[in-house]
C-alpha cells in the first residue's frame, strides 16, 4: 500500500511539473502568434490572441495548430520520461537531481518546437504566411501545421527515448529528423499530381490534410527508427538514413495504391484539387498511418 501511495504522489508531482511546462509552451506559442500578426501590420487588440480566436471566433485553423502543438509536445514529453523517474524512497537529493535533468530536457524540447515552427513557416510552407492565414481562418494551413507539429513530436519522442547517448545524440537525431521531414515535404510536393502549396494558399483543406497527414506518417517511421538504444554514431546514423530512406520510398507509392484500393471510382487529384473532399483525404491518411505504423515496426 505504501508503494502504491508513493507512486500516486510521485505521479501527481511529475504530472503537475509537465503540466506547467505545457502551459509555458502554450504561452510562448501565443506570444509568437500575436507578435507575428503585429509585425504583419495588424492592429493591436484582443482579436490578435490565440485565446480570442478560439473562444470568441471559433477559429478551427488556430485550434488545429494549438492541438498539434499539444499532441506533439506531449509525445516529446513521453520520450523524456520513458526511461523512468527516481522514486521518493531513493532520497530527496536523487529526486531533485532527476527533476533537474528532466527540466533541462524539457527546455530542450521547447527549443526543438521553436525550431520546428520556424522550419514550418519558412521552408515547408514557404511564402504561405502561416500566422496571417491562420488568423484568416485558412483551415488548410491549420491541417498542415497540425501534421508538422505532431510529426515533430514523434521525432522528439524517438530522440529522447532509449538508453545511452545524451544531449548531443538527442539534438543530432532531432536535427536529422527535421531534415528528413523537410526533404520528404519537398519530394511529396514534387510527386503529387497537384500543386499542394498552391492549394493550401487557396484554403483547400483537403490539400492541407494530405500534406499534414503524410508528414505524420513519416514522423511515425522516423520515431520508430531512432527510438532504440544508442550504440554508436556510425551505426546510429546509418540506421537512421536507411529507415528514413525506406519510409520515403514506400509511403508515396503506397499512397497511390491506397488511392486505387479505397477510392476506386475517382482519383486523389480529383478529390483534392477539384472537389476539395476532406472525407476522401481522411480515408487515405488513416490507411496510410496504419501502414506507417507497420513500416516503423519493421525498421525499428
Amino acid at each position: 500500500m505504501a508503494g502504491v501511495l508513493e507512486l500516486l504522489v510521485q505521479g501527481a508531482v511529475d504530472t503537475f511539473l509537465v503540466f506547467l511546462v505545457l502551459v509555458l509552451a502554450k504561452r510562448l506559442g501565443d506570444w509568437g502568434f500575436r507578435r507575428s500578426l503585429l509585425k504583419s501590420g495588424a492592429d493591436d487588440g484582443p482579436e490578435q490572441t490565440v485565446n480570442h480566436q478560439i473562444e470568441e471566433c471559433s477559429n478551427l485553423a488556430v485550434a488545429l495548430r494549438q492541438s498539434g502543438l499539444g499532441i506533439g509536445f506531449g509525445m516529446g514529453l513521453a520520450g523524456i520520461v520513458s526511461g523512468g523517474v527516481t522514486r521518493f524512497s531513493s532520497g530527496w537529493e536523487a529526486v531533485l537531481a532527476d527533476m533537474s535533468t528532466m527540466l533541462e530536457y524539457l527546455a530542450a524540447l521547447l527549443v526543438f518546437f521553436f525550431i520546428a515552427q520556424i522550419v514550418a513557416e519558412r521552408v515547408v510552407l514557404a511564402h504561405v504566411h502561416n500566422v496571417e492565414q491562420l488568423h484568416a481562418r485558412n483551415d488548410a494551413v491549420g491541417f498542415a501545421e497540425f501534421g508538422i507539429l505532431v510529426a515533430t513530436g514523434l521525432i522528439a519522442y524517438g530522440s529522447f527515448h532509449g538508453e545511452g547517448g545524451g544531449w548531443e545524440t538527442s539534438l543530432a537525431f532531432f536535427a536529422m529528423g527535421q531534415v528528413a521531414l523537410v526533404a520528404f515535404a519537398l519530394i511529396y510536393e514534387w510527386a503529387t499530381p497537384f500543386n499542394c502549396l498552391d492549394e493550401i494558399r487557396k484554403g483547400n483543406s483537403a490539400a492541407g490534410l494530405m500534406l499534414g497527414g503524410t508528414l505524420v506518417t513519416l514522423g511515425i517511421v522516423l520515431g520508430f527508427a531512432i527510438s532504440g538504444p544508442f550504440t554508436g554514431w556510425a551505426e546510429g546514423i546509418i540506421g537512421f538514413c536507411v529507415s528514413a530512406g525506406i519510409g520515403m520510398v514506400l509511403l508515396i507509392p503506397f499512397q497511390w495504391l491506397i488511392d486505387r484500393a479505397f477510392l476506386p471510382n475517382t482519383t486523389l487529384k480529383i478529390e483534392v484539387e477539384r472537389d476539395q473532399n476532406v472525407a476522401a483525404c481522411a480515408v487515405t491518411i488513416g490507411t496510410q498511418i496504419a501502414l506507417a505504423i507497420m513500416i516503423g515496426a519493421l525498421v525499428a
